[in-house]
This record gives C-alpha cells, structure tokens and sequence, in this order.
C-alpha cells in the first residue's frame, strides 16, 4: 500500500510545524482528508503521522559523491609507507624546529623521506600539505595526488587538470604554468629547438601569464638559433613578453661576447705568492677575489655581480682563471656571498647538482665563520646530502667547533636558540657522518640541539 504522505507532503507539513501555524497556516492533504477526525483539529494528527513517516518512511538514502580520481591515485603509490619509529620522529621534528625554520628544515626532511623511496602515511599528509606543495614537482605520486585532491576551484592547480599526473610532451598543456615553465626547461637542457618547437605550437592560444613563464624556460640552452623567435615577439600583445623577449636578446648578444665577459669576470681573481711557500710550508701561490667596485654605490655593485656572474658557469670561469674550481669558491670572501648564489643558480639552471653540492662543500670545508642565514641559502639548493669526505672536514673544522662553542656558552634562552646553524647542518650530513656529527653537539643544553638530533634520528630511521 502507499503511503499517502510523499517527500514533497512531508516538507511542506514539517516547514509549518517549524515555522509556527500562525505564519505558515497548515494545509491538510487531501489523500488524509477523509482519514482525520472530522471533530478535532488536524495539527496533531499530522505531527504524529509526519513524526512516524520521517521515522519509517525516512528520507531517500543519500546518493554518494564519485570518488575523485585524485583520491584513486593517492592509493595506487606502490612504495612503503614511512616506517611508525621514523614517522613519529618526523612529527617529533615539525613540534620541535623553531616556527621560523619549519619552512626551510621540513622541506628538507620531505626530500630525505622521498629520496630513501617511502611515501607519508596518508594521515599525515594534511600536516605537511604545505611544505609538499612548494615543490609539488619533486614529489611522488601520493604526494601530487593530495595536492590535486585538497586544490580548491580557484586554485589554478585545480583548474588546471592532472596534477597528480607525470608531465609528458602529451599532457603538459593541462598543467600549471610553474610545472610548464620546468618542463621545457628541462627539454631545452638537452634539446634548445625541441623545447622552442613545443612553446611554439601553443603560443597563439596562451594568456599573458602562461606566454611570459615559457619564454623565461628559453634562459637554459639560449643561443643565436633562438634569436628569430625573440624577435617576432616585438609585436606580441603584452607588454611584459615584449620586456623579457627584449632582455633575452640581450642576454644572446652579451653570450656572443661572451668571452669578454668571462675575462673581466675572471680577472677579478687574483693570485698572490705565498709567504709560506717560501719556507716550502704552504702552496706556491693563493688565489684571491676583488671585484672592481670603487666609487660605486651598493644598486650599482649590485648589478656589475649581476652582469659578470650572473648565468656564468663555474667550470667555465675556472678555465678561464687556470685554478681549480674549489680554489675559486675558497678565495670568495663571507661579503660575497651573492657571487656564490649566482654561480649556484647558473648550475641549478642546466640541472648540474654535482655542481651545486661541490659549490656548497667548497664553500662549508673552507672552515670560514658558520652562520644560519649562509646556511639557510646554501641548504635550500642542496639536493642531497654532502659527500662523506666534506662532511667530516666540516665537523672538524674550527668554524664548527666555534659555532658549537657560542651557543654552549650562551647564558639567556634567547641566545641559547637554535639559529639554524645546528638543524640545517644536520640536515646536510649523510648518514655516514651522523655519529660524528651528533658527537660534536654533546655539550650543548637538550632544548637547544633538540631539533638536530630529531632530523639525524629520522635519517638513521629511514631505510638505507
């Protein structure tokens, strides 16, 4: 038998009771009419009748949302979950870092994670989703696919489709301008035309935005041949892509002189006889570094680094200099530190990580003065730990037992913190190096060196 209360019967009766039957009048069905007691009033009755129908009758079972793709995906990650000793002592790490380095130190943790081939347990995800998105492209497939998962509609992540796919020469249209711009530079490191002709055939159709990334991807493998693309963008629609294709002009014209260039930069190194060789006690000469700034103020020494380092490769300046590149890196002084990161960046353009470590390693083995901002800068370009070798010179060097000595005999909480020198040289130390390393921090008081440790416990506790 049905019933002759339907959904639709039903909410109207229920807004009346809710509402009150002086602002919303109750009307009785008619298929109830000839049912109710003709002497009593009808508001009762149908309470009851409303209050067993939404009882028994109840409404429709809810119909459940497809599974997003994302979420499918997030599941497929055939690697191992992070082991529970190393995942507690990740948590460990995130509630005991100071709030000012999480967003340096936990990526760092992540890359370590990544690189011994597990994955964070699906729980965890929602902690680190911001650290996991600033390099959403170095992640593995759990990873991109809970970004995708958790982007909001007006997150171009979101709108942008896959991102929890693999980019490919098929696909990478459908990505985010960040992951585009990545994606042919990483072609144009072994194929400058092959990555043109991909930006070539979607220009027409890209916004502003999207036009000026990819054309930024051209700075990698930049040469004569890309010179006539460069300049039919001097009638392009948006002003900014006329800007950079106009500064990428120029950056061919200065690479054509490039040899002039190279000479002035290299000249800005100087070898000296060493008074120690004289008594056969130390090398025949040394190397040192001045950059001809007299007179100049500091936007303008600024721009002459700019224009001598900037893009410069460093085996090509050490050629040009005739010393190795680690005397290079030694003679620059701690007040040129911007020299440094030009040539780190020029390195980490063309993808040359051995490089880049080689410039960090250079740079902590010189046994110079340790700070947190040096190395906050020079950790956040390193993709992997230090070779075995630098690292004990830098545990033994005198720059690191003085760094370990000022904060032992700090004598307020505040100078007692952990500036980042500790954490983020626990952070580049390979596993090899971790018992020295957690030697040399002994003496100094628990809340201070607590952070280090619980980033070295986490690299004993990944898989080897």
């Amino acid at each position: 038998m049905a019933s002759p209360i339907d959904p639709q019967t039903h909410a109207r009766l229920r807004q009346s009771f809710l509402l009150g039957l002086a602002r919303q009048p109750l009307t009785v069905p008619p298929a109830l009419a000839e049912l109710l007691p003709r002497e009593r009033e009808p508001a009762l009755p149908l309470l009851a009748l409303s209050a067993q129908w939404q009882r028994f009758g109840g409404a429709p079972a809810p119909v459940a949302d497809a599974v997003p793709e994302a979420a499918r995906r997030l599941h497929e990650d055939a690697r191992p979950i992070l082991p529970e000793p190393a995942r507690r002592i990740l948590k460990a790490l995130a509630r005991n870092v100071e709030k000012s380095l999480a967003s340096n130190v936990l990526p760092l943790a992540l890359r370590r994670i990544n690189a011994s081939g597990c994955r964070l347990h699906p729980f965890d995800l929602p902690d680190f989703a911001a650290h996991l998105k600033a390099e959403a492209s170095d992640q593995g497939l759990a990873e991109r696919a809970f970004l995708a998962l958790i982007a909001s509609d007006s997150d171009e992540d979101a709108a942008k489709g896959l991102f929890f796919e693999r980019i490919s020469a098929e696909n990478w249209t459908t990505f985010p301008r960040a992951q585009r711009r990545s994606f042919i530079a990483g072609i144009r490191r072994d194929n400058p035309a092959e990555g043109r002709a991909l930006i070539e055939t979607v220009w027409k159709s890209e916004p502003a935005p999207v036009r000026a990334a990819l054309l930024d991807a051209l700075v990698v493998g930049l040469g004569e041949a890309d010179r006539p693309f460069l300049e039919s963008l001097g009638t392009d629609r948006a002003d900014s892509v006329k800007q950079l294709a106009a500064q990428l002009l120029t950056r061919i014209d200065e690479r054509a002189q490039r040899g002039t260039r190279l000479t002035e930069a290299a000249q800005c190194f100087t070898r000296a006889g060493s008074l120690l060789a004289k008594i056969g006690l130390g090398p025949a000469s040394t190397l040192t570094f001045k950059l001809p700034s007299d007179g100049l103020k500091w936007q303008e020494t600024e721009a002459l680094r700019e224009r001598l380092f900037g893009g410069l490769q460093l085996s090509a300046l050490a050629n040009t200099v005739g010393a190795p590149p680690d005397m290079l890196i030694a003679a620059l002084p701690p007040s040129e530190h911007r020299v440094l990161m030009l040539l780190m960046d020029a390195a980490a353009a063309e993808g040359d990580d051995d490089t880049v470590m080689r410039i960090i390693g250079a740079r902590l083995g010189a046994g110079e003065q340790l700070n947190g901002y040096t190395l906050m800068s020079l950790a956040a370009k390193a993709r992997q730990p230090l070779a075995p070798a630098i690292a004990e010179r830098v545990i033994s060097s005198a720059a690191w037992r003085k760094a370990v000595q000022e904060l032992t005999e700090a004598t307020t909480p505040s100078a007692q913190k952990d500036d980042g020198r500790l954490v983020l040289m626990a952070a580049l130390m390979p596993s090899g190096a971790i018992p020295a390393f957690t030697a040399s921090l002994a003496a100094l008081p628990l809340l201070t060196s607590r952070a280090a440790k619980d980033f070295t416990d986490l690299v004993l506790a990944l898989p080897a």
